[in-house]
Formats: structure tokens, C-alpha cells, sequence
């Protein structure tokens, strides 16, 4: 304690000696939470924005070497899309293998066809059954543009293979805006790439990033293309099967 003298009076001023080095502490220990909530949550699943989406599921393919699925399916996956084949000449080398892997999860799984401009209808249908077989998986075949074009030649190329495909008793969706349905069957069903939550009438399935990322998991801590089901629960069990989240 130090007296102050003022006016002829005394006065008394404390000195806490301690006071700003705890300050200081309770400040860096504020910023150090600080950080470590903010890279945990960098660490977490990627999840749709603006969604309380049903059933997450992921794209795997030859780029992504190996990926415990059971561990995938513990963390809140409930579906996966393996790329399958493109044209007439490409089959994605880890296709089988996984899809092998997938028969002993709980997971649902899916084919995706690249489209090809340079290759018919018909080659595309006969390449693809020739690698893959019938089991194409419970969720609907995705066929994805494999060019910038959306030119009525185009797509009414796609809308046949499509329609081939529709015939042998495959669903079909296709990673296309919705303002081209008037070119394919009414029961074709469409994915939507865009940025915000589509319109469910609209769009069965959401790609809603490709720069996702999945807790726990190695191999997927980054670059990772990611789907949401655009319904509900209910209606995800009826179709695909069980949720794993």
C-alpha cells in the first residue's frame, strides 16, 4: 500500500502486482481456444450450407487410392457415387474394388457415367454394361457432362443413353440445370452443382461442393466432391436404404 498525499489529505492506492500478468494469461488462453475451436472445425465433416440435408454421401474414384469404409460410414456418411466409365474406352481402375469393399457397409452406392461428345448412345451403353455388369448399385445412375456443351445435339445424345439406360430398369440423374428436363423422360431425375439449397421439386440430389472434406477419414482431408439427398429421411430409407449419420 502507498500513501498519496493531496490537499493535505492522505490517500491510499493499492497496488496488485499480479493483476495484469493474469490479464495477460486469461488473454492468451482466450486466443488459444480461440484457435484450437477454429481448426477443429476446419477438421470437421463438410457439411451442405443452409441445410439440415438427410443423407450425406461422397465421389470416390481412382485419384483416392484407399478409404476405410467402414470408418467412412462411422462418420457420417451414408452413400458413395464411384466413378464408372466415360465413352467408349475409359474404366476407372478402382471401381471394382471398392464396389466389392461397399457390399460388406451399410453404405448405398451409385454409378457415375462421364458423357461423352465423341462417343454414340450405344457405346457408351455397351462399354459401360461390359465393365460394370448389372450391379449398378441402389442409387440412380449419375451421368455427369464430360464437356462444356449443352447444345441440343448434346443433349439429346444424352437423353437417349438415358432412355437406354431407363429401359433396362435403371434410375437415372443427370448434373445438369433443370431448365434442360424437356429434353429427357419425365421420370429422369437432376443433381444440382449450384451454391445454394436447390429446389426439392426440382432436383432429387445436391453436389454442393468439391472442395470437401471428411473427419477421420484418411485420404479425404481435402478436394473432396460431396452430395446431399434433397428429401427427407423417410423418404431416403424407402429409396436408398438406412442412414449411417
Amino acid at each position: 500500500m502507498v500513501k498519496i498525499i493531496t490537499g493535505g489529505k492522505a490517500m491510499k492506492r493499492y497496488h496488485h502486482k499480479y493483476t495484469l500478468p493474469a490479464i495477460l494469461t486469461l488473454l492468451i488462453l482466450a486466443i488459444a481456444f480461440l484457435l484450437i475451436g477454429f481448426f477443429n472445425f476446419k477438421r470437421q465433416t463438410t457439411l451442405p450450407p443452409d441445410s439440415n440435408s438427410s443423407a450425406i454421401g461422397i465421389q470416390l474414384n481412382q485419384d483416392i487410392d484407399y478409404v476405410d469404409l467402414h470408418k467412412l460410414q462411422s462418420n457420417g456418411i451414408s452413400f458413395v457415387y464411384l466413378k464408372a466409365t466415360q465413352g467408349r474406352s475409359y474404366f476407372d481402375e478402382n471401381y471394382l474394388s471398392y464396389r466389392d469393399q461397399i457390399l460388406g457397409t451399410k453404405l448405398a452406392f451409385g454409378s457415375m457415367i462421364l458423357y461423352s461428345n465423341e462417343s454414340t448412345p450405344r457405346e457408351h451403353y455397351r462399354y459401360f454394361f461390359k465393365q460394370v455388369g448389372n450391379n449398378t448399385g441402389s442409387l440412380p445412375i449419375l451421368l455427369v457432362p464430360a464437356v462444356n456443351s449443352r447444345s441440343a445435339k448434346y443433349l439429346n445424345s444424352m437423353s437417349r443413353f438415358a432412355t437406354m439406360l431407363e429401359k433396362r430398369h435403371k434410375e437415372v440423374i443427370v448434373e445438369l440445370d433443370y431448365g434442360y428436363h424437356k429434353y429427357f423422360n419425365k421420370q429422369t431425375k437432376f443433381i444440382s452443382s449450384g451454391n445454394k439449397m436447390p429446389n426439392k421439386l426440382e432436383y432429387s440430389f445436391w453436389r454442393y461442393t468439391t472442395n470437401g472434406r471428411v473427419k477421420n477419414v484418411t485420404g479425404l482431408e481435402k478436394d473432396v466432391t460431396m452430395y446431399a439427398y434433397n428429401g427427407t429421411v423417410g423418404q431416403y430409407k424407402q429409396k436408398y436404404g438406412q442412414l449411417t449419420q
